[in-house]
């Protein structure tokens, strides 16, 4: 049977470095990457990248990590257990699951999947303002609210 080629490398602008961590593996310990990283094995420990440098880490449907994730996007069709920070996205597919809090630019979340934390959505640039506010400016002692921040029951 022959398996559809992904188009995840569309992801990473620029570079051609693919790490992989195959099928039955493990590895206990931190990972620092650059490139896409696809994970296919058991990774005990946290995984981290350098911010905006357009790295993808995929953790394939066999794919277990427990520990928490920086990287630019993060794409999970398997089992996450721990935080996970992604500059411009996180997925995750109808077969991943998810426990631990999310900060992210963008976050898909397919029917199916599992998600059991607190999404906090931040852009780069709505961060950047927020700090070059003064309190006058921002209503007082209260914080700015991010344009994609919403409380449950407010139109």
């Amino acid at each position: 049977m022959l398996k559809k080629k992904s188009n995840v490398t569309a992801f990473v602008p620029g570079s051609d470095e693919v790490g992989l961590l195959g099928l039955d593996s493990e590895f206990k310990g931190n990972i620092r990457f650059k490139g896409m990283l696809r994970l296919d094995g058991l990774v005990e420990g946290n995984i981290q990248s350098e911010e905006g440098s357009g790295t993808v880490l995929v953790v394939n449907r066999q794919a277990r990590v427990i520990g928490d994730i920086v990287a630019d996007s993060v794409l999970i069709s398997g089992q996450v257990q721990g935080n996970v920070i992604a500059s411009q996205r996180v997925e995750i597919y109808r077969t991943g699951n998810l426990r631990g809090n999310v900060t992210t630019g963008d976050f898909m979340v397919q029917a199916g999947a599992e998600f059991q934390g607190q999404c906090r959505m931040a852009k780069k640039s709505a961060a950047k303002n927020k700090n070059k506010a003064a309190p006058a400016e921002a209503g007082g002692d209260k914080a700015p609210i991010s344009d994609k921040t919403a409380e449950a029951g407010t139109a």
